[in-house]
């Protein structure tokens, strides 16, 4: 073998020594203040285009022979100078030069400058997709993915991205926001979509790529031509768009949520009059019908034993109907913001016996369900004060003991008081640091919470059943929390166990320290 014989730096094509210096296609070109040989001018032009882009990198793109892997664009991708310039000037090798407008037929170059400029994003990357699909396709190159590296990697880079919506693009938004990863995505709704992709870097760069054919599978047969620009008033005016686009995907967003909610309210205020309807109804009945019984028999003789069962349901039932309007209208002053609270210094104690002497008088069959009571600090002189208003405690205490009943067909409820300090075991919800708070818990035996409604227990209307108006809870929590207290609840775990536990705190009297 001759050993004059060398080799294109690019290419790999034999050259011999004795012809470098007659034939005029062998080319010596110093790139970097280093000598390389050529076969021809677009190796050369290549080499630089290779070099500027990949840096110390571009020997990794070589085969063992030290010949250049080429990519499918090969003979179709063959650069200009000033292709070349316009990379080194997104780079920083060369100096910037203002006013740049570039026109780009090459989707090779067009996806090359586009990764370039996003690569030395310093601030902010604003992207908006001309379609889903454009999402997708961008999304199988591994452009989200070198959008995330480069988020990761220079902390101080956000990414914003407006897009058509898609069942895909749903889910790699979720992956992004469970992985609190800095790329904000908005939906574009139908009618603002455009048909251009837009990418933006640090408002100084822009490159606009037109949507040639949306159902080709691969982004360079989908794009057209393409538009990069570093002109100050261009690059503005596509940032204005942007920002105009991502605050009308704001406010459709919003718009979306409130119609959710009020389709949501329509139907749980729907269920609430049919609900409440039924729950007025139900006292009113017997009160009328005995009533008209004892009137029928005013002139019988009638034992005392009947009339005073017929009375005491008549009484029972009334009850029932004034603290079913008395809900409905405190309610009213919930939503209002009307509450008034009458403080008084009080024995806690004595305001949960009389809310469950009053629970024991209204149940149907007291031997079936028992309600125990014990406040493991009632002994002698150390009692519980606390500045509550004493009627709306004790309607607190009667709802979660209704609560517990109804649940309960058969079994044990069980009121306990206790003092703590903080934080303790499942009562998390809790957060009065080293403050002494008195915890009420009211557990059951019954069928516990269920969990389709575990997550709105304390809102309005929560009630999966026709039994009830669903207001007792949200009641009672407004009416904790106006006592700057917590009121909170779980399912009962454990071996043998059943049912659920309601819990509630409230702030203790500093009255509490000298009565001990």
């Amino acid at each position: 073998m001759d050993k004059h014989i060398s080799k294109c730096s690019l290419c790999g094509k034999n050259i011999k020594g004795q012809q470098e210096q007659k034939s005029p296609s062998v080319l010596k070109e110093v790139i970097g203040g280093t000598s390389y040989v050529f076969d021809r001018n677009e190796c050369v032009t290549m080499f630089k285009r290779f070099r500027s882009l990949y840096g110390n990198d571009f020997k990794k793109l070589l085969a063992p022979q030290e010949q250049f892997v080429s990519d499918p664009f090969w003979n179709i991708a063959i650069p200009t100078e000033q292709e070349i310039r316009e990379i080194e000037i997104e780079k920083g090798t060369v100096p910037y030069k203002p006013d740049t407008i570039q026109v780009l037929q090459d989707p090779v170059q067009i996806q090359t400058i586009g990764h370039e400029i996003v690569k030395v994003a310093k601030n902010e990357i604003l992207i908006m997709y001309s379609s889903a699909n454009a999402f997708h396709r961008q999304e199988k190159l591994g452009a989200i993915q070198s959008l995330r590296e480069i988020i990761e990697r220079k902390s101080g880079v956000k990414a914003r991205i407006l897009t058509p919506k898609g069942e895909l693009i749903e889910e790699t938004v979720r992956n992004l926001r469970e992985q609190n990863i800095k790329i904000d995505i908005r939906y574009i709704e139908p009618g603002l979509q455009t048909y251009v992709t837009i990418v933006v870097v640090d408002r100084e760069s822009s490159l606009i790529v037109e949507l040639k054919d949306d159902t080709k599978k691969s982004s360079y047969e989908a794009m057209g031509l393409g538009t990069f620009s570093n002109r100050k008033a261009t690059v503005l005016s596509y940032v204005s768009i942007f920002e105009s686009l991502w605050k009308q995907s704001e406010l459709y967003e919003k718009l979306s949520e409130l119609y959710e909610q009020l389709k949501i309210r329509d139907k749980l205020q729907t269920e609430f009059v049919n609900i409440a309807a039924h729950e007025l109804r139900t006292p009113i009945q017997p009160i009328i019908g005995l009533a008209e019984v004892l009137r029928s028999k005013r002139n019988e003789s009638t034992s005392t034993d009947t009339y005073d069962e017929y009375l005491s349901i008549i009484i029972r039932n009334a009850r029932r109907l004034k603290e079913l309007t008395d809900n409905i209208l405190y309610i009213a002053r919930i939503e209002s913001k009307s509450i008034t609270l009458n403080r008084k210094l009080v024995n806690l104690d004595n305001v949960i016996k009389d809310a469950v002497e009053d629970a024991v008088e209204n149940q149907a069959d007291p031997k079936l369900t028992k309600i125990q009571f014990d406040s493991s600090i009632r002994s002698g002189d150390n009692i519980i004060l606390v500045n509550i208003d004493k009627d709306r405690i004790k309607q607190v205490v009667s709802n979660l003991l209704r609560n517990a009943l109804k649940f309960t067909s058969e079994g044990v409820v069980s009121i306990t008081v206790s003092r703590q300090k903080g934080q303790k075991g499942e009562q998390k919800e809790m957060e009065d640091g080293e403050k002494e708070v008195v915890v009420v818990s009211i557990q059951d035996t019954g069928s516990g919470i269920d969990p389709e409604i575990f997550s709105r227990l304390f809102t309005k209307f929560s009630n999966k059943y026709f039994s009830g108006t669903g207001l007792g809870l949200y009641i009672s929590k407004n009416i904790i929390e106006a006592h700057d207290g917590k009121i909170w609840a779980t399912n009962n775990i454990g071996q043998g166990k059943s049912g659920a536990t309601f819990y509630f705190s409230l702030p203790m009297s500093h009255l509490n320290r000298r009565c001990q």
